[in-house]
Parts: structure tokens; sequence; C-alpha cells
């Protein structure tokens, strides 16, 4: 009566292997077949499927990062057409950054530094060159007896541009200290700038500062200073006369006795 039992569960154990080894096979069939019946299904339907990818954009979606990034800018509505409004759309293409190309969004906009004009080469400042010309400038002489006339001092004149506004500068700039020691004066007003000066025809118009009209040392004085300018800029063979303007305009009287409305020569005293 005890073996019994043993053998009975010895039958029980071996039916279940055989249940369990025909479950693994039907189960290994079922996959097989369904691997099978998906084969048939998409040979049969990968047009449609193909259709169905293309309509959802899946492959352009994961294609997307090696196209160059597109930006729309919606605009206000634009004109109507019959009687619903639309609105347009515009498709900015952005570079695609490279690693040698700056891309700058600005709003809206999208810049690239291959859009941008290349970066004009800044000429260096040309160098005027400057020369020395011999010179006559007209001064005023005290003699040891008190007589005063118009003298002429030879000088090397650095010339840059006009020889004339060169010249006549220098001759407001005064005597030099040793010209002072030898007793030359100029009676011109200190202070005096030339503004401009224009020759044509023969007449040089010098605008002159108002300080040219304050001459301390009387009508004497400004007669002289008239005359300094006019025998100077004569030396010139361009200029026959000058006309004499204070501040652009031009006035009746400088000196005493002497009309400035009119260009003056050497004659005119």
């Amino acid at each position: 009566m005890g073996r019994q039992p043993a053998r009975k569960t010895h039958s029980t154990g071996k039916k279940r292997r055989k249940k369990k080894s025909k479950g693994l096979h039907l189960g290994a069939s079922f996959w097989v077949m369904l691997v099978l019946l998906v084969g048939v299904i998409f040979y049969f339907t990968h047009d449609d499927l193909e259709k169905v990818f293309s309509n959802t954009k899946l492959f352009s979606k994961l294609k997307q990062e090696d196209k160059p990034l597109v930006v729309e800018d919606i605009e206000s509505p634009g004109s109507k057409t019959g009687t619903s409004a639309g609105k347009s759309t515009v498709k900015k293409e952005i570079p695609k950054d490279d690693g040698k190309n700056t891309i700058i969004k600005m709003g809206n906009q999208v810049v690239s530094d291959k859009d941008k004009p290349a970066p004009k080469k800044q000429e260096p400042p040309k160098q005027i060159q400057s020369t020395f010309r011999d010179s006559a400038l007209y001064f005023v002489f005290f003699s040891p007896n008190g007589d005063i006339k118009l003298s002429k001092i030879n000088r090397k004149v650095q010339v840059a541009g006009s020889p004339l506004q060169a010249v006549m500068d220098v001759l407001l700039e005064g005597a030099t200290p040793d010209e002072l020691n030898q007793g030359y004066l100029s009676l011109i007003p200190p202070g005096t700038k030339l503004r401009s000066i224009r020759v044509s025809d023969g007449i040089a118009s010098m605008d002159f500062s108002e300080e040219f009209m304050f001459n301390t040392f009387g009508p004497e004085g400004m007669k002289n200073q008239l005359k300094q300018i006019i025998y100077t800029a004569s030396e010139f063979p361009t200029v026959k006369a000058v006309q004499f303007l204070i501040d652009g305009k031009k006035v009746d009287y400088i000196a005493e006795g002497v009309k400035t409305k009119e260009p003056l020569t050497k004659n005119s005293f």
C-alpha cells in the first residue's frame, strides 16, 4: 500500500511535463505565424504605409537635423480674397552653421556673416609734403630819427598748401625777436586772423577777423597795416589788388581817409 502513491506521483509529473512542452511548441508556433502574418500584410500594404508615413511627415522630422532651420514669419492679415481675409506666410531659410559662419537672429530677420559686405580697407591719411619758399614780407621800420617807412624782409616760409595763405599767416605772426632788435615792427593788431582768402582776376579777397579794425597807433598806424598786407600780397604775380573784408563783409573805411569798400593797390596811398 505504501508504493502506490509513489507511482501515481511519477505519472502525474510526466503528464505535466508533456503538457508544458506542448504549450511551448504552441507558443513558438503562434509567434512564428504572427511574424509571417505581419510580413504578408506589410508586403501587400507597404505602398499604403508609405503614404501614411509621408502624410504624417515622420520621415521629414527624422531628417530635420540635416536640413537648414526654417523660420516662418506670420505677417499681419493680408489682402482679402473674396470674402475671407488671408494671412501670408514667408519662409526664411537660415544658413546652416558649419562652424565658420556666424548666424545672428535680429527680430524676424536672420543675418549671416556671408551676407555682410566685406569691410572697406581704411587708407592711410595722405601726407601733405611741405616745402620752403623764399618770400618777401613787409614790416614797418622805425629809424633812429623817428621816421616810419615800409621795409621788405626776405624769409624762407614753409608752405604746405596755398603759398599766399602761408605767407600771410606768417606776416600776421609779426616780427621775430631778431627783427624787433633791428627796429622792425608789425602794426597789424595782435590776434588778427585771416579767416579766408580767394584770388580771382588779380584781386585777392581777404577776410580778416574783427581784431583787424582796432589799431592803437592811430590813423597813420592803420594806413601802414593796410600797406603791409597789400605790398606783401603784391609780391605774387597773380595779385594786383586786395579787397578787404571783416567777418565776411565789406566795410567803407578801415583807415581814416582810405576807402576800403573797393579793392586797394599800392597806388591807393
